[in-house]
């Protein structure tokens, strides 16, 4: 049985990692996913893999005018959105002094203004829905403190304080939030990783989550898509931490 059948759902960060991943699943579950990325040459190649229910759109999270276009467009199409995933995007790695005017504007454009505008021009499709739900991607970054990584870690925190916000100011829509841990996708060599220092980064890690190994990003795609199903109805402004109890384990060092 196809438990999202006749669903439309909508990932940003959707052409690799967490989104492609949970794009996947949804498609595996009968649902027609709009995959927003900003990355063309991987989102067509992502088009290529899901097939013809992945509707594969080139999108900037943090521009206002495209996504309300994007809006009109679902409408259009589908005249609902069943699921929002909000899981787009980025990092650096810089201390409070280097940081420049741009560097903030590089976290939080796509981190939390991104989110908070697809909520703004989806909402009225998220209503023409029988059970709608956002699911916001935060991190267990919004709990901990790592060296040069505030920018990333504040917005993250910002986020998952903007879900409760939801939950509470738009009844009817179910809102949560999800922390990953360290989980393995591409965002890594984006900040510059080459993958010898991302595995040596990860022996490391391991050796501080009481579970013992790295997640993987179908890891978060399971509960998001529990978190969209009949099963968590009751579940609204949670805040829930995918990470093999890393927040548990203490000494996070730097």
């Amino acid at each position: 049985m196809e438990e999202f059948a006749g669903y439309v759902v909508l990932v940003t960060g959707a052409a690799s990692g967490i989104g492609r991943e949970t794009a996947r699943q949804f498609i595996g579950q009968g649902a027609e996913v709009i995959g927003v990325d900003y990355d063309e040459e991987t989102l067509g190649k992502t088009k290529k893999a899901l097939g013809e229910r992945y509707l594969a759109r080139q999108c900037d999270v943090s521009n206002a005018g495209r996504i309300e276009g994007l809006s009109r467009e679902v409408k259009e199409t589908f005249g609902k959105l069943d699921v929002l995933v909000n899981n787009a995007g980025r990092a650096k790695f810089l201390g409070p002094v280097e940081m420049e005017e741009e560097d903030f504007y590089y976290h939080y454009d796509v981190l939390v203004k991104g989110p908070m505008l697809f909520v703004k021009h989806f909402f009225p499709l998220l209503k023409a829905s029988k059970n709608p739900c956002i699911v916001n991607i935060s991190s267990d970054a919004a709990r901990v403190e790592v060296s040069n990584h505030f920018l990333y870690s504040t917005a993250k925190a910002a986020v998952e304080k903007y879900t409760r916000h939801l939950a509470r100011d738009l009844p009817g829509i179910r809102s949560n939030a999800i922390l990953p841990g360290w989980i393995d996708t591409p965002i890594f060599g984006k900040i510059g990783f080459d993958r010898e220092q991302v595995e040596a980064v990860f022996e490391q890690v391991k050796q501080r989550i009481p579970s013992g190994t790295i997640g993987k990003p179908e890891d978060i795609a399971n509960c998001i898509l529990f978190l969209c199903s009949e099963k968590a109805s009751y579940i609204n402004g949670a805040a829930i931490p995918v990470d093999g109890a890393y927040l548990c384990g203490g000494d996070w060092g730097t």
